[in-house]
């Protein structure tokens, strides 16, 4: 009986470590700061375009497990879409053009490492592992600039004003007689 008993712990704890972490992809940059004070971990931001572009970051490929595991016990983790007014937006505060990776201190008050551009699996697991300490001191930014990339300007939301069609019709008064013409 205890033969087996131990047998189940043994499986049950290979089972959970081989369990692969992803990151938990916060939404908005206000939240993300908020979650940093919060957890005291670095915040990783990822800028890119579309679906999964977080990983556009990367020269090849996608992430590995190790990079996974990295950001998802260490970061808070942010993917800014500069396809959108807010992330292009963003994307030029931090400049950075079309994709790259922002990776700030414990605090979230001081900015470890800027990219734009990209970067290679290799590279990328190297900057997450030294600014992942949280007891690292950050006096500069290290910035790599790689991309040559021009964002396009998303376009900004359009707005419209509906003029009531009784304004058209003859013999009406429009407001503060400012009446479109009719054609």
């Amino acid at each position: 009986m205890n033969t087996m008993i131990g047998l189940v712990a043994l499986l049950t704890s290979v089972a959970s470590a081989n369990i692969q972490q992803t990151p938990n992809w916060t939404d908005g940059y206000s939240s993300a700061k908020v979650a940093v004070a919060s957890a005291h971990k670095p915040m990783a931001v990822f800028f890119g375009k579309g679906s999964a572009g977080w990983e556009k970051v990367l020269k090849e490929g996608s992430f590995d497990p190790a990079i996974n595991q990295l950001l998802a016990s260490k970061y808070v983790c942010l993917y800014v879409d500069v396809t959108t007014v807010e992330g292009y937006n963003l994307a030029k505060t931090f400049e950075v053009a079309g994709k790259g990776l922002v990776i700030s201190d414990a605090t979230g008050k001081n900015q470890a490492f800027s990219l734009s551009g990209e970067l290679t699996k290799a590279e990328l697991k190297d900057k997450l592992e030294v600014y992942a300490k949280a007891d690292t001191k950050v006096t500069t930014t290290e910035t790599v600039v790689r991309s040559t990339e021009v964002m396009p300007v998303p376009a900004a939301p359009v707005t419209y004003t509906v003029i009531p069609a009784a304004y058209y019709s003859t013999g009406s008064s429009c407001p503060n007689g400012n009446c479109p013409n009719r054609r």
